[in-house]
């Protein structure tokens, strides 16, 4: 994961009068202004000397040189920045004492929140991509001299935990956090298609998908305040070890490669953070099938390779989250002192984030008419997903 920005220039020999020592952030800006900023042990997540939040230290900490540059377009004077602090102190004081949230830390509470939403999508949008394009027939055969192919639409489900979302819409505020469930099936719906080789036993496939969570009434309902968009593409070969007969089996190797990009977010009382994410996977493959009669079941296993990342970006409307007026920490959102954006990210790549997967499903073959079930799990990441497709075949 990517870390997040961390100020690096806490001064660890400043001794400030009080009974304990602590570290110190300096604020200077302009005509020689400065504050010190006091702080205990940051890591530790405790209460500043002074009783300044830990949340604001940790504003201050990591928005150093955007609360400068303001402190200094503004004019401001060292007691002026002083009272921001304590405007700032005051508000949280208040959330944390009246609040009907159980939650002193929204800043934190916010980042941490979004982090682990990333890491979620870093697990579930890999196992969407590959319940795509999934066909029964572990190879559909040659395109000549008879053609074997065929075209169709694919839907699929994965299992989405939306609780660190719902933990975000808390952090900000949003009265309607607690509609987010703690889980979804995540849909998706791509049009596939798939041609047999020529000479070598092998065969190729194509799929995409375009969705928005406002076009599936059910899931855009459950999950209001909050939504997502999808774009996929991607594609495989598959080549023929066993090319298979009469109630002889099939079996193959393949190797694909998926990219979906898309975003999350969700947005109430003025309040909104956004995810956008995007997740390109390479996928080695192997899969068995046999047909009897008009059944052709089959079983599999993958291994998938990831390489994703997700930016996010939060504006915040302190005055809606600290329940104060916009009067009483209006010098602080001016300053920086409360950032009303802040944003960051996290990622990860191929090495690391492998990942095995086991799936298995039947088909049945009326004709030209193929309609297939499948289902799979990822071992590591412990989602289930599942599929189900109708196509127009020939193989």
């Amino acid at each position: 994961m990517k870390k997040l920005k961390l100020f690096t220039t806490l001064l660890a020999s400043a001794v400030v009068s009080c009974p304990v020592f602590a570290d110190v952030i300096i604020l200077n800006w302009g005509n020689g202004q400065s504050m010190a900023v006091n702080t205990d042990d940051l890591a530790a997540g405790l209460t500043g000397v002074g009783n300044v939040p830990y949340d604001v230290v940790r504003i201050v900490a990591e928005h150093k040189s955007e609360i400068e540059a303001a402190l200094t377009n503004s004019g401001v004077t060292s007691a002026q920045a002083q009272a921001g602090v304590i405007q700032a102190k005051n508000a949280y004081d208040n959330f944390a004492r009246y609040s009907g949230f159980v939650l002193n830390n929204p800043y934190t509470d916010t980042i941490n929140g979004l982090n682990d939403f990333s890491d979620v999508l870093m697990d579930v949008i890999p196992n969407t991509q590959i319940q795509q394009n999934v066909w029964a027939n572990a190879w559909i055969g040659h395109i000549l001299p008879k053609p074997n192919f065929g075209f169709g639409i694919n839907t699929g489900i994965s299992k989405l935990d939306l609780s660190p979302l719902a933990h975000v819409a808390k952090s900000l505020g949003m009265r309607d956090y607690s509609d987010i469930p703690g889980s979804i099936v995540m849909p998706t719906v791509t049009a596939d298609i798939r041609v047999g080789g020529f000479i070598l036993p092998f065969d190729v496939g194509f799929t995409a998908m375009s969705i928005d969570a406002n076009t599936v009434r059910p899931v855009g309902k459950a999950m209001d305040p909050s939504g997502f968009d999808l774009f996929m593409i991607g594609g495989d070969v598959r080549y023929a070890i066993l090319e298979g007969g009469f109630l002889r089996p099939k079996l193959s190797v393949g190797l694909g490669a998926y990219y979906t990009k898309g975003n999350f977010g969700v947005e109430q009382d003025g309040s909104s953070a956004e995810l956008d994410f995007s997740t390109t996977s390479i996928v080695l493959s192997t899969q068995a099938s046999i047909k009897v009669l008009s059944f052709v079941p089959f079983v599999g296993a993958r291994v998938m390779m990831s390489k994703s990342n997700v930016d996010w970006k939060v504006h915040a409307n302190w005055a809606s989250i600290l329940s104060t007026s916009n009067s009483s920490i209006a010098n602080a959102l001016a300053w920086g002192i409360l950032p009303s954006n802040f944003s960051d990210g996290v990622s990860s790549n191929f090495g690391s984030h492998v990942r095995p997967v086991l799936y298995a499903g039947c088909s049945i073959d009326m004709l030209v008419i193929d309609f297939t079930l499948s289902a799979s799990y990822d071992v590591i990441s412990k989602i289930p997903s599942a599929a189900a497709s109708l196509r127009l075949a020939l193989n």
